[in-house]
């Protein structure tokens, strides 16, 4: 900041004033030095910057599958809208593991970050305030954990899947099986009880082996619907679209089973109903509007950390597939 100054020919409090914007500098003054600024390639240092203010302008967003296309278009949305309000988000990948996103919490709440965005994949809370300190700013996002005390940011898709299994039955169909993904979720204990509460709804038996249980990531469908497939299933709810997606490229693998045999309800990814996915009824959430309400809310928590603790619920849509798709 000395060189930059002794360069525009100013004070070094004029140039902090300029980079923090914390007092009113004259235009020409500002312009000389922004110029010695770049002519010098200066950059503040963030680390010494912090220390003083407190302030850190980074984020932390645990997730549970990077690699899943719904998680990258959320984990965009969220650093888009942080970016605007001057933030730089760090991602952690959770792979779904409870141990993971425990060690992943210590680390972010040691003082990295101002505030944690969670996509969590453990149910009991008790695990998490045992990590989160009551002073940290957090927004949890997508699944519901009961007594949560912090902001949330959620889905709820019980109407999609319900109208989507009650299309089944509604086309002849009776023997209608599910593939779930892992049951500590919100997510797939939501999308199971729609799935149950239409069934039951029109007296249709949910057979022994109807049910079967995933784990809620990639290659993990294709012994399930092996087995949904000898129990004569004509028709399929997948919980989750990186399943979905193994299920439809196992069709496409057996030259026995034409993949128009058994209909199906699988989770898709918003703005990318592409012809593969569309060859399946689809529950499609709002994921961009998702992260862009987390990147808000956790802002908003830091900047006002005495406000209300608020929820928000987004609700999820039933797309039906393309005919003769």
């Amino acid at each position: 900041m000395r060189a930059v100054a002794q360069h525009a020919g100013v004070s070094v409090a004029t140039v902090s004033h300029v980079i923090n914007n914390t007092r009113a500098v004259s235009e020409p003054v500002r312009k000389a030095v922004q110029d010695s600024i770049e002519s010098l390639q200066y950059m503040p240092h963030q680390v010494g910057r912090s220390l003083k203010t407190g302030v850190r302008n980074l984020i932390g967003f645990v997730v549970p599958d990077i690699s899943n296309p719904v998680w990258s278009l959320i984990i965009e949305e969220v650093e888009s809208e942080l970016s605007e309000l001057g933030y730089k988000l760090i991602i952690n990948n959770t792979k779904e593991s409870e141990n993971r996103e425990i060690e992943n919490l210590k680390m972010l709440s040691s003082g990295i970050v101002d505030g944690i965005i969670v996509a969590s994949t453990i149910s009991d809370f008790s695990k998490l305030s045992a990590v989160l300190p009551k002073y940290l700013p957090v927004v949890f996002i997508d699944r519901t954990i009961a007594d949560c005390p912090y902001d949330t940011v959620t889905l709820n898709d019980f109407n999609a899947v319900y109208e989507g299994v009650e299309r089944f039955i509604l086309a002849g169909h009776k023997r209608i099986g599910i593939i779930t993904g892992l049951m500590r979720l919100s997510t797939s204990q939501v999308r199971l009880d729609a799935y149950r509460s239409a069934m039951s709804h029109y007296g249709i038996e949910v057979e022994d082996g109807f049910v079967q249980f995933g784990n809620s990531l990639a290659k993990s469908a294709v012994p399930l619907v092996q087995r949904i497939l000898q129990l004569n299933c004509t028709a399929l709810v997948v919980s989750n679209n990186a399943m979905a997606s193994d299920v439809l490229h196992y069709l496409d693998m057996q030259k026995e089973n034409s993949k128009n045999e058994l209909a199906i309800l699988g989770q898709g990814v918003e703005g990318d109903l592409n012809y593969n996915l569309r060859r399946m009824d689809l529950i499609v959430q709002p994921s961009a509007e998702l992260g862009r309400a987390a990147g808000r809310r956790i802002v908003e928590r830091i900047k006002n950390p005495e406000t209300p603790i608020q929820n928000a619920t987004f609700y999820t849509r039933l797309v039906p597939r393309v005919p003769n798709g």
